[in-house]
């Protein structure tokens, strides 16, 4: 009877020992998985760093001041274990984010396969030959909206450059017209995030219709309607000036 006892009290005592490793290794799971999940971001978002060690990447002013588009990639080295270096398009290495950021180097490692999209802008004093600029990296979002984006930037691009080429005509206008109806729309489906930052030439209208006019361009005049937000956010003064040339050129389509 005492043997029965005996061997009764063992086999409690090994299944409560087993019983207790199997929560402590539950615990120390979830522990890790808790820790894993706080070394990334929480939500999606576009992030925005101050670049650092320009200077010591030998740019060159006429070709790197300015605004860029362009990758952040991950790069182990000797002097930052979670280092994000920032290229541009073609591929110049413009700089890294502030040391020691095992989020951002995380999150990007997970969820971009270590290369993500960014853009941004950097400029050098003339005076003390340092560089400064920033980064905008946008974690978190799917393929599709980093396309969404990349377009948003190029289309962008084409537009200021189209707007600030002194030789117009009326393809330009248009174009520009259109491009801005592309902007439109591809900021709508991104939500329009604040820091896509984008503003039409609210002159931009009223230069258009008179150059139509000019031109006694009717058919064209006229298709300025479809802009009409563009048309709306204009001052009473342009916005009547336009509105009035629109009117002018539907008059002279029916004499015609």
């Amino acid at each position: 009877m005492i043997e029965f006892i005996t061997i009764t009290i063992i086999i409690i005592l090994i299944i409560k020992y087993f019983s207790k490793n199997k929560g402590m290794s539950n615990s120390k799971k979830k522990v890790i998985s808790n820790n894993s999940n706080s070394l990334l971001y929480k939500e999606k978002g576009i992030r925005v760093f101050d670049i650092k060690g320009a200077k010591f990447r030998n740019l060159n002013p006429n070709k790197h001041n300015g605004e860029f588009v362009g990758n952040a990639k991950l790069e182990n080295n000797k002097h930052d274990r979670y280092a994000v270096a920032i290229y541009n398009d073609k591929n110049n290495h413009l700089g890294y984010v502030p040391k020691g950021n095992k989020r951002l180097n995380n999150s990007i490692a997970q969820w971009h396969n270590g290369k993500i999209l960014v853009w941004g802008h950097l400029y050098q004093d003339k005076y003390n030959k340092n560089w400064y600029g920033k980064v905008y990296i946008p974690i978190g979002y799917s393929s599709e909206q980093l396309e969404k984006i990349k377009d948003f930037l190029i289309i962008r691009q084409e537009n200021e450059n189209l707007i600030k080429d002194k030789e117009k005509s009326t393809e330009k206008f248009f174009k520009i017209l259109q491009n801005h109806s592309k902007i439109d729309n591809l900021l709508k489906e991104l939500n329009y995030p604040e820091e896509l930052y984008y503003l039409f030439p609210r002159n931009l209208i009223p230069t258009i219709s008179k150059h139509l006019e000019k031109e006694k361009n009717w058919v064209k005049l006229i298709e300025l309607e479809k802009y009409q937000d563009l048309i709306d956010e204009l001052s009473d003064n342009f916005k009547n000036s336009t509105l009035n040339r629109i009117s002018k050129a539907k008059s002279n389509i029916k004499k015609i």
